[in-house]
C-alpha cells in the first residue's frame, strides 16, 4: 500500500566535492540498479532545493554532507525536515561539531555517518533508511484509509441516530451530538420516540469505547428497539424497567461472542 501513486524510488545525495558526489556514483551504482533506484546529485544546497521542488514525491532519501559553503547540511536538513517531513534524511560528514550535530538532531535525521565511509557498512545505512521510509508511507496510507473509515462511519452513526422531529404544544425536543474529535464516530446513542397522545419515550445510552466497534453497536440498539419492542407497545402502557430489562436480554444475545462489553443506558417516559 502506498500513500500516493508515485512511488519513492530516488536517492538525493549533496556534497560540494564533486569527486566525493562521483565516489557515490561509482559505489552505489550496481546496488542501486539490483534495488530498482535512481541516484540523483546536487553539489550544493540550492541546486538540491531545486531538484526536491520538481520531485520531491519520488525522493525517498536526502543525504547531505555537513560542510558545504552556501549551506551547511546541518540546516540544509532542517529545511527538508519542515518542507518535506515525508523523506528520510542521512548526514554524511567529516566533522563531528557539536552544534551542528544538535541541529542534525532537531531535522529528525536517520543516520550519521562518517567520512571516509565504509562502502558496506554505507549500503547497510541506505537500506535501513529507505525500510523506515517505505514504513512511513505505509503508516501514512493506513491512517488515511482509517480516517476516512471513521468519517463515514461517524456520517453512517449521524444518519441513523438523528431522531424524527417532534413537535409538541408543550416541549419542545433538541439534540447535539459531538464525538471525539478525529475519530467522528462514537458509541452514543439517543432517541425520542413518540407512543402515544402526549407520551414521549426518552432514550439515552452509551457503549464503552470509542470509534468503529462502538457506533456498529449503536446501530444494533437503533436496528432492535423500535421495530422488535417499542412498535409492540405504542398506545399501551410502557414500562422502562420493563423495557430496560427486555434490552439487557436482547443486546447479552446478540452481543454474547463479545467480550468486555458495557453497555449504559436511560429510558424515561414524559
Amino acid at each position: 500500500m502506498k500513500a500516493t501513486g508515485t512511488r519513492r524510488d530516488t536517492l538525493l545525495f549533496v556534497d560540494d566535492e564533486v569527486s566525493i558526489l562521483n565516489s557515490i556514483k561509482r559505489e552505489l551504482r550496481d546496488w542501486s540498479v539490483e534495488k530498482g533506484l535512481t541516484l540523483v546529485v546536487a553539489p550544493s544546497a540550492r541546486e538540491a532545493t531545486k531538484l526536491l521542488e520538481e520531485r520531491a514525491d519520488r525522493i525517498s532519501l536526502v543525504i547531505s554532507d555537513l560542510k558545504m559553503p552556501e549551506m551547511l547540511g546541518s540546516d540544509f536538513l532542517l529545511v527538508v525536515h519542515e518542507r518535506w517531513p515525508g523523506i528520510v534524511t542521512i548526514l554524511l560528514t567529516g566533522y563531528s561539531e557539536a552544534q551542528e550535530l544538535m541541529k542534525a538532531v532537531r531535522a529528525g535525521i536517520f543516520a550519521y555517518i562518517l567520512k571516509p565511509w565504509e562502502p558496506d557498512y554505507l549500503r547497510a545505512e541506505l537500506e535501513k533508511a529507505i525500510e523506515l521510509q517505505r514504513i512511513r508511507e505505509q503508516n501514512a496510507a493506513y491512517a488515511k484509509t482509517l480516517e476516512e473509515e471513521l468519517r463515514f462511519a461517524g456520517e453512517m452513526q449521524r444518519a441513523i441516530l438523528r431522531p424524527t422531529p417532534l413537535r409538541s404544544e408543550g416541549v419542545e425536543f433538541r439534540s447535539s451530538y459531538r464525538p471525539v474529535p478525529g475519530l467522528f464516530c462514537g458509541g452514543d446513542y439517543y432517541d425520542v420516540i413518540s407512543i402515544g397522545a402526549d407520551r414521549y419515550l426518552m432514550l439515552v445510552g452509551d457503549v464503552a469505547g470509542h470509534g468503529i466497534k462502538a457506533s456498529l453497536i449503536t446501530g444494533i440498539l437503533k436496528a432492535v428497539i423500535f421495530p422488535e419492542y417499542v412498535r409492540g407497545v405504542m398506545g399501551k402502557k410502557f414500562s422502562p424497567a420493563g423495557f430496560l430489562s427486555w434490552l439487557n436480554d436482547r443486546m447479552n444475545f446478540e452481543l454474547r461472542q463479545t467480550s468486555s462489553l458495557i453497555i449504559t443506558f436511560l429510558a424515561g417516559v414524559l
